[in-house]
């Protein structure tokens, strides 16, 4: 019992205590969507507060959504150097290189001892990436009809589709949209 009622003083604790826009991921979950977006120079903190105030409210308000998390290839500017800086085999974001020293990996069979960073190759395509989490596939396909509404109903805005076309995509250079199904 004691076990039991501590558990729930944990979890009440995180419940009480978890910041929303810093959520881990979040277990129960069937789906993410990463969006990776590359925000203008200059933008990144309208950009996080635009998040806050307006995109994450109307997610909040969705059937079957679960939670995010939102994260940079940029240092916290608060932090100092060597508290951010993990060294060249673990850069902040993408690393220079595309092809890095990794001992024992093979490629088709043939042992490389080299890994073949992808996301090397996407570097300076994105620069923020913001992960949904879903209940299942039923919430997950109701994310766009579900958008519009409750976007004017949260904000009061009759075309929120417009609004992210001249205020939001408008700082941008990139964006899109992947879904990926969690495995447990």
């Amino acid at each position: 019992m004691t076990r039991l009622v501590n558990l729930i003083f944990f979890l009440t604790g995180l419940l009480t205590t978890a910041n929303a826009w810093s959520q881990a991921p979040i277990i129960g979950a069937q789906y993410y969507v990463e969006e990776k977006m590359l925000v203008m120079p200059g933008k990144h903190e309208w950009f996080e507060g635009f998040w806050k105030s307006k995109v994450l409210p109307v997610f909040a308000e969705m059937d079957g959504y679960m939670g995010y998390h939102i994260s940079t290839i940029y240092p916290d500017p608060d932090l100092k150097k060597e508290e951010w800086d993990f060294g060249e085999l673990l850069p902040l974001g993408p690393p220079d290189e595309v092809f890095i020293p990794h001992g024992g990996l093979q490629l088709k069979g043939t042992v490389t001892n080299t890994m073949i960073h992808f996301d090397s190759l996407l570097r300076g395509t994105y620069n923020y990436k913001v992960i949904h989490y879903w209940r299942d596939a039923k919430s997950l396909r109701g994310l766009v009809p579900q958008f519009g509404p409750i976007w004017t109903r949260v904000h009061g805005d009759d075309d929120p589709w417009k609004l992210l076309e001249t205020e939001y995509f408008v700082n941008l250079e990139n964006h899109w949209d992947t879904v990926y199904r969690i495995t447990h």
